[in-house]
């Protein structure tokens, strides 16, 4: 009999689930279920709604223990089904009822709706690549699953290995205690080579002050100011969200690992890879052990190279730990391939696009590109295309917290990480692998131009398989 196929159906999806436990987990859960089913009659069929008539669905409703609730402004009937159940199963209900009886109209999910996770971050609404829908990378959607959080409660860890960072009132909550591995004195600009403290203490140089250029010309050619970059880089994996303060991260509850190995001039391979492998959880000589093993790591860093053995047994390494790397495809409108980290296996290679949607003007490119994110264009007239994040107001050494726009697939590269890290949040046992794939599969096709002067339009060719969307990602890593 049809009641009876209906009733093994509600009856096998609602075996072990109560309204207590169900409320208990995340807020994605209830999303995904419902305890009621809308009905709508059709108006010939006056006897529908009365129990006199046997054959009738709502006499079929009742006899499962269906309850009617009230009517809708439409006409439609709501019957409460008593438990919270996956939506699917409320679905194959629905479509019995509308095939098996010949009184309804429609019937379909009463489905629980909530409002879209958005952080109430002050700054929020300039940080474009979060939400716009050419440019961005459709965090938000990604946020109703999850902002870095696994089901333990843990928070995914995601390594910064850049300049170190600084405790910014927007970012410190997000921060773990890291490591210095710049060996160099006066590179390191804090008066000792390796320690335990990766606060940034600035990378500002005089002009000439770190040798000379392939033509001879002292380098660099001006005075340059403290970049504060890996600050910058950690505020748009982790700054802290939905604080009323700034700016938020992709995945801003995920905790943040500095690892201090770019200072005045840059920084050693050597040293960058003894950085790595430490933020991997991999133990290296003199430093301590890292009770705080990251899932991803990020690397916004590189140069004109090939993928040397060092880097590429470091790469191997972490990945057999099971973690994920993501790296800058470079800032110099070039083939990605003759640089490195970003042309190592094993790696995330991300490629910059601007607002439209466009390869950035400065990024590289190339078959090694993995996936393209946001990484911004600014100009003296249009500062607001670039990438906001978190940053330091002193010239030379560390001054106020403050917030800038900054370009680069420096700045890429970390929305990939973000990413990454939800992608773990939902589902920790994802391999190195299954994130690339993941990330990879579920990119959105990069935008066409029907007007004139267009320039830089990524293909797979160049900036990988498309624009990260984050939302469809980690969709796909949850149930993976």
């Amino acid at each position: 009999m049809p009641s009876t196929r209906l009733l093994s159906l509600f009856s096998a999806a609602t075996i072990a689930f109560s309204l207590t436990n169900t409320y208990a987990v995340a807020n994605n859960s209830i999303t995904q279920k419902t305890d009621r089913l809308i009905i709508k009659f059709k108006k010939s069929q006056s006897a529908s709604v009365s129990s006199d008539n046997a054959n009738s669905a709502h006499a079929q409703m009742l006899r499962m223990g269906f309850k009617p609730l009230h009517k809708t402004a439409s006409g439609a009937q709501v019957y409460n089904l008593g438990e919270l159940v996956d939506v699917s199963k409320v679905s194959e209900i629905a479509e019995q009822i509308s095939h098996t009886t010949n009184d309804v109209e429609y019937a379909e999910p009463d489905y629980i709706m909530t409002a879209l996770n958005t952080p109430d971050d002050p700054m929020y609404n300039q940080q474009w690549a979060y939400f716009d829908t050419k440019g961005g990378i459709n965090a938000e959607a990604a946020w109703d699953l999850t902002t870095g959080k696994m089901p333990s409660g843990e928070s995914v860890v995601v390594a910064v290995v850049d300049t170190g960072v600084r405790p910014h009132q927007d970012l410190k909550n997000n921060l773990l205690p890291g490591y210095d591995f710049i060996s160099d004195a006066w590179a390191a600009n804090d008066d000792d080579g390796r320690d335990d403290n990766a606060y940034d203490t600035g990378d500002a140089i005089k002009a000439g002050e770190c040798g000379t250029d392939g033509y001879g010309n002292p380098y660099p050619s001006q005075d340059q100011s403290s970049s504060w970059h890996g600050t910058h880089v950690a505020g748009t994996i982790a700054a802290v969200g939905n604080n009323s303060v700034g700016v938020s991260g992709v995945a801003w509850n995920a905790k943040v690992l500095p690892i201090r190995v770019l200072g005045k001039c840059g920084g050693y391979t050597s040293d960058i890879t003894d950085g790595m492998m430490w933020a991997a959880g991999i133990d290296v000589d003199d430093a301590p052990r890292n009770t705080h093993p990251a899932q991803v790591i990020n690397l916004s860093l590189g140069g004109y190279s090939s993928c040397s053995r060092t880097y590429q047994n470091a790469i191997q390494a972490i990945r057999d730990r099971g973690a994920s790397i993501v790296v800058a495809a470079g800032n110099s409108d070039d083939n990605a391939k003759d640089y490195t980290p970003a042309s190592c296996s094993g790696v995330i290679t991300v490629a910059a696009t601007n607002k439209k949607g466009f390869r950035a003007n400065y990024s590289n490119y190339g078959t090694v590109v993995d996936v393209a994110a946001p990484g911004g264009e600014t100009s003296w007239f249009y500062k607001t295309g670039g990438i906001l994040s978190t940053l330091n107001a002193g010239s030379s050494a560390p001054g106020e917290d403050n917030y800038d726009y900054y370009q680069g697939t420096s700045m890429a590269a970390p929305h990939v990480a973000g990413t990454a890290a939800l992608l773990y949040a939902v589902n920790p046992d994802l391999s190195p692998s299954a994130v690339e794939q993941i990330l990879k599969s579920t990119t959105r096709s990069f935008p066409g131009c029907y007007t004139r002067g267009c320039n830089n339009l990524c293909t797979d060719d160049t900036c990988g398989t498309g624009i990260i969307d984050a939302g469809e990602a980690v969709k796909k890593a949850k149930y993976y």
